[in-house]
C-alpha cells in the first residue's frame, strides 16, 4: 500500500509499505488532505497542528470519529455487496429454519407477513401496503428471499422465524431449547448475566430523539439527514442514529467508548444479541469462520441501516467467545485465554471473517481507512 508521511508541518511524501517505524509501532494518524488521505507522523513526537500553509486539515478527535463512521458505513455497505462472503453461516442458518418449520409453512409465513412488512423497518419485504393476501404467499415470498443475495431481508426472516415463530407457534424443546436458553442469558437483552446493560435506554446511555424521519441515507454518516431518492436502493426508515441521541448520564457503556474514541449509534445492540440466539440455535456452535460471517452478516443489516456501530455489535458478539467460543460452557478462564480471541474495543479484525479481508473491497477500505481499520483501536490514546 501507499500512505502520506510527514515531513513537517507543511509538507509531506508518500511511502511504499505500512504506517510502522523501524520497531514495528505504528504511526500515528497527524493530518488529512484536501482529498481525504491521512498524513502519518511519529509516535512519540509532540506533535503541533498542520500549519495553515499546508492546507492540511489537523487530525483530532472529532475527524476521528468522521472517518469511523465513513469507514463502518462503507465496510457494511462493500460487504453487502459480496453476499458470497457470509452466505455460508448464513445459509446454514436458513437450512435449520427451514428444517424447523418444515411443513407448517402457512403458519410461518402468518408470522413473516405480521413481522416483515413495514412503512419504516429495516430488511423488509415489502410495505404494509405489499402485505401478501394468504400466509401461503408471504411464506413463498420469503422462501424465495432466503434462497436470494439480499441480506438484510434474509437477517429479517431468519430474526422473524428464530425468534417470533418459535415463541409464538412452535415453541423449541431438547437441545435446541437448551442452546437458545444459554445463548440468552449470555447476551440477549430481556434477560442473562448482563441484565442490566440493557435494562432501561439509561444504562444503555440513549435517549429517544422526538420526530425522527424515514430516509434513505445510508449508514451512520450524517445523523439527521434526510433524504428520499428514489433512484438509490436503500428503503426509507428510521435509522438507530436519528431515533436516539446519547444521554448525560455516567453510563459505564459512554466512558468506555469514549476512553476509546469510538462513535455512538445507538447503544449496545440488542438486536445483535437476538440474532446470535438464532444463529447458534439454528447454525450451530462454531467458534471461527462461520461466526465471524454471520457477525458481518449482522454488520451489513444494521450498520447499512444506520442502527447500531461495529463496537455496539461485537461488544455483544464478545460475550460469546474465549478460548471455547460459543462452545463455552461459562467456565473459568485466564485474561490470556480470553483475550486470544476476544475482539479488542475499535479494532475491527478479529471479529471479521477471512472470507471478506482476501477481496479486494477489504483491500481498498484498509488502506484507505488504515487509520481506522487497522489502529482505530489505539484512538483513545493519541486523538
Amino acid at each position: 500500500m501507499k500512505y502520506l508521511f510527514r515531513d513537517n508541518s507543511t509538507t509531506y511524501h508518500e511511502v511504499i509499505g505500512e504506517p510502522l517505524d523501524s520497531h514495528k509501532q505504528p504511526y500515528r494518524p497527524w493530518g488529512l488532505t484536501s482529498d481525504h488521505r491521512v498524513v502519518y507522523s511519529e509516535w512519540r513526537t509532540t506533535l503541533d497542528p498542520p500549519s495553515p500553509t499546508s492546507r492540511l486539515s489537523p487530525y483530532n478527535k472529532e475527524m476521528s470519529l468522521r472517518r469511523r463512521r465513513s469507514f463502518e458505513t462503507h465496510l457494511a455497505h462493500r460487504a453487502g455487496r459480496r453476499p458470497e462472503c457470509v452466505k455460508p453461516a448464513v445459509d446454514k442458518v436458513t437450512q435449520g429454519l427451514l428444517d424447523y418449520v418444515g411443513q407448517n409453512t402457512d403458519a410461518a409465513g402468518g408470522k413473516i407477513a405480521q413481522r416483515c412488512y413495514g412503512d419504516t423497518i429495516s430488511g423488509r419485504l415489502g410495505v404494509a401496503s405489499d402485505r401478501p393476501k394468504t400466509p401461503g404467499d408471504a411464506w413463498m415470498i420469503a422462501f424465495r428471499t432466503l434462497r436470494g443475495a439480499d441480506i438484510p431481508k434474509i437477517i429479517g426472516i431468519q430474526s422473524c422465524l428464530g425468534n417470533s415463530y418459535t415463541r409464538d407457534i412452535a415453541p423449541l424443546t431438547g437441545n435446541l431449547q437448551k442452546v437458545y436458553t444459554d445463548t440468552g442469558i449470555k447476551v440477549a437483552p430481556k434477560s442473562g448475566y448482563l441484565f442490566n446493560w440493557f435494562e432501561n435506554n439509561a444504562t444503555r446511555g440513549r435517549k429517544e430523539r422526538n420526530n425522527a424521519q424515514a430516509t434513505t441515507a445510508i449508514g451512520l454518516v450524517a445523523p439527521g439527514l434526510v433524504t428520499n431518492t428514489a433512484s438509490q436502493r436503500f428503503e426509507p426508515r428510521i435509522r438507530g442514529v436519528d431515533m436516539w441521541d446519547r444521554t448525560d448520564s455516567e453510563s459505564a457503556f459512554l466512558k468506555g467508548i469514549d476512553n476509546r474514541n469510538i462513535s455512538f449509534g445507538a447503544g449496545r445492540s440488542g438486536t445483535t444479541g437476538e440474532l446470535l440466539k438464532v444463529y447458534r440455535t439454528f447454525g450451530g456452535l462454531d467458534t471461527g469462520e462461520e461466526f465471524k460471517q454471520y457477525l458481518l452478516a449482522i454488520v451489513i443489516y444494521l450498520v447499512t441501516g444506520g442502527h447500531h456501530s461495529c463496537h455496539e455489535i461485537f461488544s455483544v458478539a464478545n460475550l460469546l467467545t474465549g478460548p471455547d467460543g460459543p462452545k463455552g460452557t461459562g467456565g473459568a478462564h485466564s485474561a490470556s485465554e480470553l483475550a486470544k480471541g476476544a475482539y479488542v474495543p475499535g479494532k475491527y479484525i478479529k471479529h471479521l471473517p477471512s472470507s471478506f479481508m482476501s477481496t479486494d473491497d477489504w483491500a481498498v477500505l484498509r488502506e484507505e481507512y488504515y487509520d481506522i481499520a487497522m489502529l482505530g483501536h489505539l484512538h483513545g490514546t493519541f486523538v
